[in-house]
C-alpha cells in the first residue's frame, strides 16, 4: 500500500533519467568495480578479517563512488561489535527483516553505534546487488515524491521497513529494467526535484 497524497513527481521520472544517464557503460562499469571489490570484503571471509581502514574505506566516496555522507559517525570503535553484525547482515539463510532489526540503532541486540540504514543499506547492495536496494534519505524523498513509498505497520521495526522498501525498489528496477544501483542514482537525482 503506497500513500500517494504527497505525490508530486510522475514514476515515469524513472524513465526519464534512465534515458538520459550520460554513459550507461561508464556506470555498469563503476557498479561492477564496486560490488565486486567491496562484495568479496564483505562476506562472510572478508568480514572475519575486515579492518578498520576496510570499513572507513568502505564508508569513503573515493572507495564507494557512489555515496557521499555515509562517512560523518566512526562505526570502528568496537570491531568485534562491528564484524558480529556485518556477519549477521549477510547472512542470506535468514530473512532480511529479522537480520536487520537486529541490528536496529538503538534496540537491535547486535547495534553497532551510528550503523543504521544509510550504511547498513549499501553493504546489503554490493553483496547482493540483484536483491536489495538502498534506503536511505535522498530514496525515501524520492519515492515519496512519488507517492510510492510503502506505509509502515505500527510496531514494525527496521527491519520490516526495509523489506517494505526494498519490494518497491526491486520492482521499480525490474519495470524500469534499471539495476539497483543505477536505480539509486535515478532516484538521488529524482530526490533533487522534490520540494
Amino acid at each position: 500500500m503506497y500513500n500517494a497524497s504527497m505525490s508530486q513527481i510522475s514514476p515515469d521520472q524513472i524513465k526519464l533519467f534512465r534515458e538520459s544517464t550520460p554513459n550507461v557503460m561508464a556506470l555498469r562499469l563503476q557498479e561492477q568495480e564496486v560490488c565486486g571489490y567491496w562484495g568479496v570484503i564483505f562476506s562472510p571471509k572478508g568480514i572475519a578479517s575486515l579492518t578498520k581502514q576496510d570499513m572507513t574505506g568502505f564508508l569513503s566516496f573515493a572507495q564507494n563512488k557512489r555515496w557521499r555522507e555515509i562517512s560523518k559517525e566512526n562505526v570502528t570503535a568496537d570491531m568485534e561489535r562491528l564484524r558480529s553484525a556485518l556477519l549477521v547482515l549477510v547472512d542470506q539463510s535468514r530473512p532480511v527483516a529479522e537480520r536487520l532489526n537486529e541490528l536496529e540503532p538503538g534496540r537491535g541486540a547486535l547495534a553497532v553505534a551510528h550503523l543504521g540504514k544509510a550504511k547498513l543499506a549499501p553493504v546489503l547492495l554490493v553483496t547482493h546487488p540483484r536483491r536489495y536496494g538502498v534506503w536511505n534519505d535522498y530514496s525515501e524523498r524520492a519515492l515519496r515524491g512519488m507517492g510510492l513509498f510503502p506505509e509502515f505497520a505500527p510496531g514494525w521495526h527496521l527491519g520490516e521497513q526495509y523489506a517494505a522498501v526494498n519490494d518497491v525498489l526491486v520492482g521499480l528496477a525490474a519495470e524500469y529494467r534499471v539495476t539497483l544501483w543505477w536505480l539509486d542514482v535515478i532516484l538521488e537525482r529524482i530526490a533533487r526535484l522534490v520540494r
